[in-house]
């Protein structure tokens, strides 16, 4: 067995949040870069649209192929010992080279016609702006598939700290590109960035590996029984990943009609959302996904019951106040973000309104990995793809009918539908194949959450009109005051209400403080 020092899931949880933390503050200098040099412009609109076919692949080849590979290594290695399981990795790793080639050559041929289809309401000049940056960022699609494997890999040893700080590079190149290029070659500036950004993660993660183990090779079998394994398995997760993808096209299709910026706005104010998740859920998600599927090797049920309530408990702690402080404090924080340069005040408002209808779902949407992924560790990649395709018809028709009333708002109000009812009916299934998940006590707990979390809101509301009225040159120390004081409320509330998980936080913290300092 190599020994790799593995990490807890305590550790993993606040490595990848540490790490998170750093590179959502790049990720935010990014698309500080790109509102400051473009704004909610044409080129934003047409780069985010151009931006899809890409991301869509490389999200279902290099996100699904992480997804499965961590329990197919696990189950291999366990079963058959390290030497047949690596060759099991370098035979998928080798196969699946092959077929980004093919699926990128695909990609290119099939760019047009999938722009007309997602973007029906661009001009042509616009549309022609699309198609090139599109053709320019098809390549990454090859590094992100690549990606995808190495990074479940060292997932599968529990080292999480270089395909994370991987994210570092790709943020950094897209930002220096942008400065160096942004101004006399737009569209090159934003490509450039992305194929390179995913390219050199590829290699840190590659030659992290290669140091550590010398079991990667070429290694080419179309009949393994890991490549039928694995590709079987992804079929359905493809199929489900494919689900959210399609919520962003229609998104699109819907926002292409609506007046210039729209598309900017909403990708800007999503971003601005994603930050609690990146932070903190997804960081939970990843790191507790090899424990749940060691344990279901061992046919520990109760063992994953208690991680999975212990996760959403953990996650809820951090994402719901977090809504309500991203509701209350909407235009604050967007002025303060991106409100310089070709990002005026319209951009603003449009970007803090979809932001309020956006955070109504973040707990359903910050929560639903963690369910997903206990289901992915059953092997079971079949139901989350059912409840996926039920939800993309309720977006979809709930699109059709908020847009005609609310614009934009509309279409970032129906997501947030569509990700609590998709929540819910992960959870309820979830209960079915396990026989019970606490859900009384998950009641309980998002209740008194809820709870704390309103009160933080009604104090911030309080102190934002009455108390902290300040010149607008004093933007960042008013919202930082504003944010302290809700802090400082919640956490009152939250030590009454919650007094279990207030000291289970507080041992977990020391714990970790221990360590470092040790270390």
């Amino acid at each position: 067995m190599i020994n790799f020092h593995k990490q807890s899931i305590v550790q993993a949880t606040f490595l990848l949040t540490a790490i998170a933390f750093l590179s959502k503050i790049l990720g935010f200098l990014r698309e500080v870069t790109i509102a400051n040099v473009f704004g909610a412009s044409a080129i934003t609109d047409a780069y985010l649209v151009a931006s899809v076919l890409p991301g869509i692949v490389a999200g279902l080849i290099g996100g699904s192929l992480t997804t499965v590979f961590i329990p197919v290594f696990l189950e291999e290695r366990e079963k058959k010992g390290e030497q047949e399981a690596w060759l099991a990795a370098n035979t998928v790793l080798s196969v699946s080279f092959v077929y980004l080639v093919i699926a990128t050559i695909l990609a290119y041929a099939l760019a047009t016609p999938f722009l007309k289809l997602i973007a029906p309401g661009f001009p042509a000049d616009r549309l022609a702006m699309a198609t090139l940056l599109t053709r320019l960022l098809l390549p990454s699609l090859i590094f992100h598939g690549l990606l995808g494997i190495l990074t479940g890999l060292a997932q599968s040893y529990k080292q999480f700290l270089i395909p994370a700080i991987g994210g570092f590079l790709y943020n950094i190149c897209i930002i220096i590109s942008i400065l160096l290029l942004g101004r006399r070659l737009p569209p090159l500036s934003l490509a450039l960035g992305n194929v390179l950004g995913v390219f050199l993660q590829v290699i840190l993660v590659y030659l992290y590996l290669n140091k550590k183990i010398s079991h990667i090779k070429w290694h080419i079998d179309f009949s393994h029984p890991a490549i039928k394994k694995t590709f079987y398995l992804m079929i359905p997760i493809l199929i489900g990943t494919s689900a959210g993808y399609i919520n962003v096209i229609v998104d699109r299709i819907f926002a292409s009609g609506l007046p210039e910026g729209s598309i900017s706005a909403l990708n800007f104010a999503v971003r601005v959302r994603d930050l609690p998740i990146s932070l903190f859920a997804s960081s939970i998600a990843v790191a507790i996904y090899p424990t749940t599927s060691e344990l279901v090797v061992a046919n520990r049920n109760d063992r994953i019951i208690d991680l999975l309530n212990k996760a959403i408990r953990f996650t809820w702690l951090i994402v719901i106040p977090a809504s309500v402080g991203l509701i209350v404090l909407d235009k604050d924080i967007i002025r303060l973000l991106f409100e310089r340069g070709a990002f005026d005040s319209r951009a603003t408002l449009l970007t803090a309104g979809a932001l309020r209808y956006y955070s109504l779902g973040l707990f359903a949407t910050a929560s639903a990995p963690v369910i997903a992924r206990t289901f992915y560790s059953f092997q079971d990649t079949v139901t989350p793809v059912v409840v996926s395709f039920l939800t993309i018809g309720l977006n979809i028709c709930l699109n059709a009918i908020l847009v005609k009333f609310m614009s934009h708002l509309g279409l970032a109000l129906a997501t947030s539908i569509s990700g609590i009812v998709s929540f819910s009916l992960l959870l309820i299934l979830l209960r079915k194949k396990l026989g019970t998940i606490g859900g009384r006590r998950l009641i309980l707990d998002f209740s008194k959450i809820l709870l704390a979390s309103l009160l933080m809101g009604g104090g911030l509301l309080f102190f934002k009109n009455s108390l902290l009225n300040f010149d607008f040159k004093l933007e960042f120390i008013r919202l930082f005051l504003l944010i302290l004081i809700g802090i400082l409320i919640y956490g009152i509330a939250i030590s009454i209400l919650l007094k279990e998980e207030r000291e289970r936080l507080k041992s977990i913290v020391k714990k970790y403080v221990r360590r470092v300092v040790k270390f």
